[in-house]
């Protein structure tokens, strides 16, 4: 077991030394930040900004018509950065990591157009933050592919795993609570004004940071960009070889048993030429 935990933080560490995988990784992390953040404040930014506007959503209102847009967008988006990325790839190999580089830039204006607009004109921040959706979700096809290929073809499956985990772990686990407590903050500058004037511009301002999180992420897509093509051919090359693992006698046994059930299946009206197997004794390879 601890050869097995000892063998697990190596190629953890090798992943984290591979600048790409680092890079993507962080970049996907501030991706999470922002949408979490959005998915949490953007329909009680709704219910103050359109009072504002003149034109008020309830909190039902609010939480329904930003999931038209969000379900849209992932259904259109998701597929659309796989096209992109294989009409892309012709001119450049560089493609999956820009994607999601000019995604996330795009991202981040949108965001701010669409947050700075809403207590003037409701529907115009709908229309920004339908794409502001577009533009975050397109990457996620090409930022996979991007794991996919610059590892190993062994550590693929740790490889996904890691990246999932730190991107909850910095990103949407985190970013609610942050934006929150910075929202909290700011209102107390406001507690002289109206209820939703002094919500809906300190949560306006804690969604800034949501948009320089955007920025940082792009830059981090362009860092990997520029290492993309070396860490790709790296892993082509590599071959990682893993310990045998250590087997109970009860587990070969069980082992054994299964695949005598298996080839008693596939053989069932041919008796005669099927191979015996016996618990506890290995085959060897000719």
């Amino acid at each position: 077991i601890n050869a097995e935990y000892g063998q697990l933080v190596v190629e953890t560490w090798t992943l984290l030394k591979t600048k790409t995988y680092l890079y993507t990784t962080l970049g996907f992390s501030c991706l999470a930040f922002t949408v979490g953040s959005l998915t949490q404040w953007i329909p009680v930014y709704v219910v103050h900004a359109s009072e504002i506007a003149g034109s008020p959503y309830s909190n039902s209102e609010a939480n329904y018509v930003f999931g038209i847009p969000t379900c849209v967008a992932g259904f259109v988006a998701i597929p659309l950065g796989s096209v992109v990325s294989k009409f892309l790839e012709h001119y450049t190999p560089k493609a999956d990591a820009l994607i999601n580089a000019v995604g996330m830039l795009i991202t981040s204006v949108t965001l701010y157009v669409a947050i700075a607009a809403a207590p003037y004109n409701i529907t115009v921040f709908w229309v920004f933050a339908g794409i502001t959706q577009i533009a975050a979700f397109i990457g996620w096809a090409p930022n996979t592919a991007i794991i996919l290929y610059t590892t190993p073809a062994l550590m693929r499956s740790l490889a996904q795993a890691v990246n999932i985990l730190f991107s909850h772990l910095l990103g949407d686990a985190i970013s609610p609570t942050i934006q929150g407590e910075l929202s909290d903050k700011i209102k107390e500058a406001f507690r002289d004004f109206d209820i939703s004037i002094s919500t809906c511009v300190a949560l306006e301002y804690s969604f800034f940071v949501s948009c320089f999180v955007c920025v940082l992420g792009s830059a981090l897509y362009f860092a990997a960009a520029e290492n993309l093509v070396e860490d790709k051919a790296r892993a082509a090359d590599t071959v990682v070889s893993r310990r045998p693992t250590v087997v109970s006698a009860r587990s070969r046994e069980n082992s054994a048993l299964n695949a005598s059930a298996y080839l008693r299946d596939e053989y069932a009206d041919d008796e005669a030429s099927r191979p015996l197997i016996q618990p506890g004794i290995q085959g060897k390879s000719e």
